[in-house]
């Protein structure tokens, strides 16, 4: 006979209940030995064993395999394992972040989350519209660049405001990453627990980091099924009984254009969030400290609101520096010395774009590099011959490889995607990173050739393709060679322009061997007459 199973530990934990029901589904089926569960899963006895064990989470291909051989509705305990496994993840982030953080007032360069709820500061003024809009309508979409601190509004500010206390909403939150429908399935499911409460109001779906849709999501069937169901609680289907809030970063927000309701709904619901206002920074930087009995040097407190001001996304920066500056603190205050030693801004930034670079293969490692030196800028006419940080446009970057890249850059905090725009998070950037540095050094010239290359395709461009303002001579040849050899790498417009200064002087070339043909031509018929007109002359005096 096979021996018994050792028992459960005691308790309730949701881990011990999934284990529980695992073997309560083993019993049904006839308890079957796991050796002969194994044959049929084709799976390890012992991964099976260990699956009802209530240690650790099994993995959902084991969970599944388990399920199946047990005859039982393999797709509802997928959708169970998934609930458990983003509790259980979200439990051990806690844990992780009190471990690491101790009581600090600061969660570093992360978005603060619900629990961060007391230590979220600076925003009610936009918190306070949210909520009011969120009352009067069914969607509310919320649009922003990366960077101006999104995530931590509905997260920190909305979800801990509407989700707690005796009237609290039920509320859920997803990012819709590579699989939006899977996402629904799991966040309406925690919206699903406890529905035989009376409601006051809707639950409310939280939709964080919507670009993923098109960033993340692979298929568009799935997209349009996702956007097709937020459509649905938009026009207040009674199917879906929910409001929404869809966060997006402004450089997505045509997203929702192929659905009329969505489209209309996120346009009349529509509340931009901008960059802190100094006040408003001053507060997200002193009341943390104040909650766990700490200062903040009011020369440390001016320099960060003076760097923030210049940085079109420093939020997560800044509390990045806070954090290591808490941990630095001389007593209960926070420093403009204890920054300093952190290596300040220009510290953290360094090393978060190369822990980035170096995450990267070679050929993004390319990619970024060729992002980084077009954003850090070079010499253009009118600069006077110094170089400067400056937004590009989206346009630029049209290598089917850089997208991607971009959005690694714009996870990282590095970079910021506004509509129509791409600029580096922190102009700090060219001068903090070593790397960055030395590329910039490598060849100005070979920048400054870059950039008076783009000004040139957009002059032509706005001209309608005057063939006038096309590179000819020395100047194309040299470009020429320069992108053959990798130092350049132009964008579309870029490559056009080239390609139709090379068609010009192709036809140049054309026009000059024909006129050289012609004037020939001509030279020889000239010569054939006086030929001709001289041997007549001849003959006519001979016969004289």
């Amino acid at each position: 006979m096979p021996r018994r199973e050792s028992p459960l530990d005691q308790g309730d934990e949701p881990l011990l209940r999934f284990a529980g029901d695992l073997r309560a589904l083993r019993e049904r089926a006839g308890t079957p030995p796991y050796r002969q569960l194994a044959l049929r899963a084709h799976c390890s006895a012992a991964s099976l064993s260990v699956a009802a064990g209530g240690r650790r989470l099994p993995s959902l291909a084991v969970t599944r395999a388990y399920v199946q051989a047990c005859g039982g509705d393999v797709r509802e305990w997928q959708l169970r394992w998934q609930l458990l496994a983003a509790d259980l993840a979200a439990d051990s982030a806690a844990r992780r972040r009190a471990q690491e953080t101790g009581r600090a007032p600061y969660p570093g360069a992360v978005a603060f989350e619900a629990a961060d709820a007391d230590r979220y500061f600076g925003r009610e003024a936009v918190l306070d519209q949210l909520v009011a809009r969120l009352a009067e309508r069914r969607l509310v979409a919320l649009v922003g660049a990366s960077g101006v601190g999104k995530s931590s509004l509905v997260r920190a500010g909305l979800m801990a405001r509407i989700g707690v206390g005796p009237s609290r909403v039920p509320v859920a939150l997803l990012t819709p990453g590579e699989r939006p429908m899977a996402a629904y399935a799991v966040a309406m499911a925690h919206l699903g627990h406890g529905t035989g409460e009376s409601r006051q109001a809707d639950p409310v779906l939280v939709v964080d980091q919507a670009e993923e849709l098109r960033t993340r999501c692979r298929s568009a069937a799935e997209r349009d099924r996702f956007l097709g169901v937020l459509a649905a609680a938009a026009g207040g289907d009674p199917g879906v009984r929910c409001r929404v809030v869809l966060v997006l970063r402004s450089d997505q927000e045509a997203l929702p254009a192929g659905h009329p309701v969505l489209a209309a709904a996120c346009r009349d619901a529509r509340l931009v969030v901008g960059p802190p206002q100094p006040e408003e920074l001053r507060r997200a930087i002193t009341e943390p400290a104040l909650r766990v009995g700490c200062t903040v040097e009011g020369a440390l407190l001016a320099v960060l609101i003076s760097a923030a001001a210049q940085q079109p996304g420093a939020l997560p920066l800044v509390s990045a520096a806070l954090l290591e500056t808490w941990r630095r603190r001389s007593g209960n205050a926070l420093t403009l010395a204890g920054f300093q030693a952190t290596g300040g801004f220009e510290g953290a930034l360094a090393r978060s774009a190369e822990s980035v670079y170096e995450g990267l293969g070679p050929a993004d490692r390319a990619r970024a590099k060729a992002v980084f030196l077009r954003l850090s800028g070079g010499p253009a006419p009118g600069d006077g011959g110094e170089g400067a940080p400056r937004p590009v446009e989206r346009a630029e970057f049209d290598d089917p490889g850089v997208p991607p890249v971009l959005e690694r850059l714009v996870g990282a905090r590095l970079v910021v995607l506004d509509r129509q725009s791409v600029e580096l998070a922190h102009h700090a950037l060219p001068y903090a990173w070593p790397r960055l540095r030395d590329w910039l050094a490598e060849g100005p010239e070979l920048l400054g050739e870059h950039r008076r290359l783009t000004e040139a395709a957009r002059r032509w461009v706005a001209a309608a393709g005057d063939p006038e303002l096309l590179y000819r001579g020395a100047r194309l040849q040299l470009v020429r060679r320069q992108v053959a050899g990798g130092e350049l790498a132009p964008a579309r417009v870029e490559r056009a322009f080239l390609a139709a200064a090379v068609r010009a002087a192709a036809a140049d070339r054309r026009r000059v061997r024909r006129q050289s043909l012609t004037v020939a031509t001509l030279v020889g018929a000239g010569g054939a007459l006086l030929t001709l007109a001289g041997g007549s002359r001849m003959r006519r005096a001979l016969r004289g």
